[in-house]
């Protein structure tokens, strides 16, 4: 950008001038000091100051990938705590855990979560605003979730015994304004959403020349493209196939035991355009593209040229949908039933999902289940042997070593944590994790001033080929009670990126440590200028201007955002089991509870894997 102030200090310069403008949330002074001490603009609100991986927890995970707290000589403070479980993380995975402990533990018993960032949920928090005086809110990460409304569909017993809607109200254009459809989930336009107002840039043969918009991509047959014919008939067949080419009874562990790629171009004999199509959607959802991934993951994640693809469904008027802050609310909704003080207000949906969080009630004696947070766990093992004794957990807090010991642990923080952090983990748990290669993803949430550029286009999402990243969009908004954001193309609204690392070609290991060398190594202000950069060579000709459009980025990188299943993740390989079958089973007292388990990351498997752990230690 030609200008001396970054996009973050033109939003906190606007917020100090406007005073607190928005209920209760922090005054926007404090916000401006918070957001000069991380470095980087993280929104207002109690997520301020955790947007992505913080520089904290990198540098502490750094150091124990180091080798720094396998046999530390720093002086431990040992706290007289002894717990019937601690949970490691405090995310889905970790907060499913807890929540089968909370159920199903006796009374008097104790749980305490110990989790790294400032704030509980994982990948699963939000990034907020406000910008004209309207409040935003956007996913940092885990996004979208299908209604559960019936006993017959898994997750039911959680979906209704926690309360979740069934039902949402969003907001609509007014009448007068062109109709437009949306995508509810945030995700589907980059799968198999189809809608004419999905929009597909290719950019022009001609250097300096501008770019060709695409709508109705598949409606269309991918007519007006500039793909030979020979390659948009491949494009249909990989969508409406329904032939399945293997007969065997192990139709599964077949296909993984290839990538998506050798499935598409040697068993469907498709043309590697398709491939090439193909690598940034499945790496938007798994980490990695086409060369790097099982098969059957990419069957497991609906992508098309399998006979049980739904094929090309709008999801408008389903039962998919993404709340405000992506899966934010699963996690506001567990804590807020195992510390009913921990979030303001009742345990209705709107106040779950508006009201402040009471951060001094997380870690109260009083609760049955506690959070402390800004805990990083360091070192975890055995005393006593593994079927006696305690387990004994040292964790870092303000810069000081603190020991605590439980009856039973979680281990719900990854894969690449916990194999450092497990000092007593048998060889056999290390060979699988071994088996564990994990991709980054940034999240990059643009707020609007408008989106009338968008609007003049006719789209609400867009997909390219070239440049900074591969897609973004915009949602109708999901109403909360007193949270009503404007949908009007002259009001502010959100505009979301998810940007992934894959580098097909390169050893699936080198494209995970090559991604997040990228991710880390740019600074803020190369991302908003790469961000900028392919807004203007999207939407110039429809009226962008940076300074009129744009009023705040935040980014939210995650280094460790993907488990990238590759073949024989799931069934095993050259007579080895599946490291996921290996990881399953707990060592001693200590049990493994990563979403990174199932292979397809989403909220419903992450508290699953959660739950079947607590039961394992408890």
């Amino acid at each position: 950008m030609s200008r001396n102030i970054t996009r973050r200090d033109f939003l906190n310069g606007a917020l100090i001038g406007a005073g607190v403008v928005l209920l209760d949330l922090p005054s926007p002074v404090r916000l401006f000091a918070q957001a000069k001490q991380s470095g980087e603009f993280g929104g207002i609100g109690d997520y301020a100051l955790s947007h992505g991986n913080t520089a904290e927890v990198i540098r502490i995970f750094q150091a124990i990938e180091g080798g720094a707290y396998r046999k530390t000589k720093d002086e431990i403070i040992d706290r007289d705590e002894r717990f019937e479980l601690v949970i490691a993380g405090g995310g889905l995975s970790g907060l499913g855990a807890a929540y089968e402990f909370f159920k199903n533990a006796p009374k008097k018993a104790k749980c305490l979560i110990l989790e790294n960032h400032p704030i509980f949920g994982g990948t699963a928090k939000r990034n907020e605003f406000i910008v004209n005086g309207e409040h935003l809110i956007g996913p940092q990460g885990s996004n979208a979730f299908g209604v559960i409304d019936r006993p017959e569909i898994p997750g039911y017993e959680i979906y209704s015994e926690l309360g979740i809607p069934t039902e949402f109200e969003y907001g609509e254009l007014p009448s007068g304004l062109k109709p437009l459809d949306f995508d509810p989930t945030n995700f589907g336009y980059r799968l198999w959403f189809s809608s004419k107002n999905i929009g597909y840039y290719f950019d022009s043969p001609e250097k300096g020349s501008s770019g060709k918009w695409v709508a109705g991509f598949w409606d269309n047959e991918l007519e007006g493209t500039p793909y030979p014919k020979k390659v948009r008939e491949d494009f249909i067949k990989w969508q409406k196939t329904t032939e399945r080419h293997y007969d065997g009874k192990d139709y599964e562990r077949w296909l993984d035991s290839m990538t998506y790629q050798q499935y598409l171009e040697n068993i469907l004999k498709l043309d590697p355009e398709i491939t090439r199509f193909a690598h940034p959607v499945l790496a938007s959802v798994v980490g990695l593209g086409c060369d790097a991934i099982s098969a059957f993951a990419a069957r497991q994640v609906h992508m098309p040229g399998f006979p049980e693809f739904q094929g090309l469904r709008s999801l408008k008027n389903s039962h998919w949908h993404s709340f405000p802050g992506g899966n934010d609310v699963f996690c506001r909704y567990l804590v807020k039933t195992m510390i009913p003080a921990s979030i303001e207000g009742s345990n209705k949906f709107d106040d779950i999902h508006n009201r402040k969080i009471r951060f001094q009630s997380l870690d109260s004696n009083e609760n049955k289940v506690r959070i402390r947070l800004g805990a990083s766990v360091v070192r975890v093992e055995h005393e006593g042997g593994t079927t006696s004794g305690n387990v004994s957990v040292i964790y870092l807090k303000d810069g000081r070593l603190y020991r605590l010991k439980a009856q039973g642990l979680v281990m719900a923080s990854g894969s690449r944590l916990s194999r450092k952090v497990v000092a007593d983990l048998p060889s056999s748990y290390k060979d699988a994790y071994d088996g564990f290669h994990v991709s980054p993803i940034l999240v990059v949430n643009v707020a609007l001033n408008n989106w009338r550029f968008l609007y003049r286009l006719g789209f609400t999402a867009c997909k390219w080929f070239d440049g900074f990243g591969f897609g973004c969009n915009i949602r109708k908004p999901m109403y909360a009670g007193n949270y009503k954001p404007p949908l009007h193309p002259d009001k502010p609204a959100i505009l979301t990126f998810y940007v992934s690392f894959h580098q097909p070609g390169l050893a699936i290991e080198e494209q995970g440590e090559s991604g997040r060398r990228k991710l880390l190594g740019t600074s803020y202000s190369e991302f908003e200028s790469q961000v900028v950069g392919q807004m203007k060579r999207l939407f110039a000709d429809a009226g962008f201007k940076a300074e009129d459009n744009i009023a705040g980025i935040i980014l939210n990188r995650w280094t460790y955002a993907y488990v990238n299943p590759q073949p024989g993740f799931y069934f095993g390989k050259d007579g080895k089991p599946a490291p996921r079958d290996v990881i399953r089973k707990p060592h001693g007292r200590v049990a493994f509870a990563h979403s990174e388990l199932n292979g397809h990351q989403h909220w419903l498997a992450a508290i699953d894997e959660g739950k079947r752990a607590a039961r394992q230690v408890v």
